[in-house]
């Protein structure tokens, strides 16, 4: 009795293991895409500080306020500095993974195509 199939006949076993093989990594690639998910909200929480404490410092300077009060608030500009420190950090970490994970499929993909 013959199989009737509507799916494309391979013309060989790899093709066929090709087709039905899930991606791989699919954990890195979530940490990846979190990693750059957590990057722009510390971009976005850097931007939002920057906007609380700089009319705060301007306005704590143009009055002439002694150190130890215009000191907090020169502090709290440290804050979008850092958060621009860990954006790059985590996009550049999320990025270093996912390139890992193009790399490793196209030398899979290129291994496959040799033998």
């Amino acid at each position: 009795m013959a199989r009737w199939s509507i799916a494309p006949c391979p013309q060989n076993r790899k093709d066929a293991v090709a087709m039905t093989r899930a991606p791989r990594y699919q954990i890195l690639r979530i940490i990846a895409l979190v990693l750059k998910v957590l990057a722009w909200v510390a971009l976005a929480v850097a931007v939002i500080a920057l906007l609380i404490a700089l009319p705060s410092f301007l306005s704590a300077t143009a009055r002439g306020a002694p150190w130890y009060e215009v000191a907090p608030w020169g502090m709290m500009l440290s804050l979008p500095v850092l958060g621009v420190v860990w954006f790059v950090q985590l996009f550049a970490f999320g990025s270093i993974i996912s390139l890992l994970i193009s790399i490793e499929e196209n030398t899979r993909a290129l291994a496959g195509r040799n033998d």
